[in-house]
């Protein structure tokens, strides 16, 4: 089912992406994490927002994703880390 994406890091950034599938918007959330690595000062800070990138793609790949099949939108927010998931078409 295609999916349209807004992910945001509190400090860091925010981008949106459409998707064919859940596993694939919780592949583009990873590399992104992966990605901003560089824009942390100190190890530990990437470490605190990989881990909640990692809760937030969890709840995504099992709320989330049963959301989307039924046609609902689905957010998370964990620490700073926020994912809207959406069934293309319905972008509100």
């Amino acid at each position: 089912m295609a999916v349209w994406m807004t992910w945001d890091f509190e400090g860091v950034g925010r981008a949106a992406q459409a998707v064919e599938s859940v596993d694939e918007a919780a592949g583009w959330l990873i590399g992104s994490a992966k990605r901003s690595r560089r824009a942390f000062a100190a190890e530990w800070q990437w470490l605190r927002l990989m881990d909640s990138v990692l809760r937030v793609r969890g709840a995504m790949l099992d709320e989330g994703r049963r959301a989307v099949e039924s046609g609902t939108p689905w957010t998370s927010e964990t620490e700073g880390v926020r994912v809207r998931l959406s069934p293309r078409g319905h972008q509100d």
